[in-house]
């Protein structure tokens, strides 16, 4: 009896579907390699914010443009979103409504700069920071 498949990552998925291209096409092996390298740091990336947080906001931004744009340009952006959406398996009801929507968004910030700054800053300090940084993520 075979046994059952595990489920992949999205990016243990991406490697696998590149690593048949290199079977299929072997004179692609070194631009393959680039895209190995990148898939990895993108692994590295998930695995620093594993709840896709990252991706959620740029999602977010992707359908929320800053400027203004034609029809063409605006379904690029959606079809961008809707594949990291995708490759991250995220739920439509997980992407927030804007980037900086992301409940608890701004105790993440300021759990971190905590933690970083705890030494340097006093806690006063540390707040005023996070207000700057949950500002600058809101543009």
């Amino acid at each position: 009896m075979a046994t059952p498949h595990q489920k992949l990552s999205p990016s243990q998925e991406l490697m696998a579907r590149i690593l048949r291209i290199v079977r299929a096409c072997p004179d692609a092996a070194s631009e393959i390699l680039e895209l190995i390298t990148l898939v990895s740091q993108v692994e590295a990336a998930t695995a620093v914010d594993p709840k896709y947080r990252d991706a959620r906001r740029v999602i977010a931004r992707l359908r929320a443009p800053l400027w203004e744009m034609g029809p063409a340009d605006r379904q690029k952006l959606l079809a961008a979103a809707e594949t990291i959406r995708k490759v991250c398996r995220l739920k439509e009801d997980e992407i927030p409504a804007s980037p900086i929507a992301d409940a608890g968004e701004r105790a993440r910030v300021e759990e971190r700069l905590a933690s970083t700054l705890s030494g340097e800053f006093t806690p006063a300090q540390i707040a005023r920071v996070t207000g700057i940084v949950a500002a600058a993520l809101q543009d």
